[in-house]
């Protein structure tokens, strides 16, 4: 049993939560983009769903999005000049190949600044989510159990708002993706033509299915975290019983 001065007060406690629910958002939001950004079967997965491997070779495609991974893992950086960043198209014509201009190099140096901007403020909020969930444990597993599962509830209500945002945005994605990038990208480094080699290797659809792929894990995970929440609070309420009654049996006696 934790004193007095241990325990939070209404106020305080309440704050934490709140602060706690929106690290959680955060985190359920940005899981999803930190592993498919990364996953190279995903990225073939949909490069064979919409046809580019019937247009370039799909080695040359495979091994140029291997190195865009790395690039966005800064294991390696990123040349126009560079034989590797080019593919050979299929077909009859086997030696002609489309190569990387140095507009199109330039982009992927912004689109790695705005996610090494998203994977500092990810990391940074799994460890605040964490040391604030030590302290709203008050070293006591009814307050851990309450606390959390409150996290746990108002967390996911906030990411099915958002949710239910983009999917209703996403109904004119073009418009939605057009925007996305004026406000990232307000040099105006993102169009591109429709024959270059960024646009072939990573085409429209893709781009729409990788959204549609990162709006549905986010609601899936922020479903797991409110039955958790729900059944937290729950379980905290049974103790909360317990100790009633413990203390009405001492009472009668």
């Amino acid at each position: 049993m934790i004193t007095k001065s241990r325990r939070l007060s209404n106020g305080m406690r309440k704050f934490l939560i709140i602060i706690n629910s929106l690290f959680l958002v955060i985190i359920i939001l940005f899981t999803p983009l930190v592993y498919y950004v990364f996953n190279l079967d995903y990225y073939e997965t949909l490069q064979e769903r919409y046809g580019v491997f019937s247009t370039l070779d799909r080695d040359d495609v495979i091994k140029i999005s291997g190195k865009i991974i790395n690039f966005f893992k800064y294991r390696e950086n990123l040349d126009y000049s560079d034989p590797d960043l080019q593919a050979k198209y299929t077909g009859e014509n086997t030696d002609a190949v489309l190569r990387f201009q140095q507009d199109e190099i330039e982009h992927f140096y912004d689109v790695r600044v705005i996610f090494t901007t998203i994977f500092i403020i990810y990391f940074i909020s799994i460890i605040l989510f964490i040391v604030i969930l030590v302290i709203l444990s008050e070293r006591n597993m009814k307050s851990f159990l309450r606390n959390t599962g409150n996290v746990f509830i108002i967390a996911p209500v906030i990411i099915f708002i958002i949710v239910l945002l983009l999917l209703l945005f996403g109904r004119n994605f073009p418009v939605l993706f057009e925007k996305f990038h004026k406000v990232f990208f307000p040099q105006g480094n993102y169009a591109f033509a429709g024959n270059s080699l960024i646009i072939s290797i990573f085409p429209f659809e893709f781009f729409y299915s990788f959204f549609i792929r990162l709006v549905i894990c986010s609601a899936i995970m922020a479903l797991i975290f409110l039955f958790a929440g729900i059944i937290f609070v729950n379980i905290s309420k049974l103790f909360k019983n317990k100790a009633r009654n413990r203390t009405g049996n001492k009472a009668r006696k």
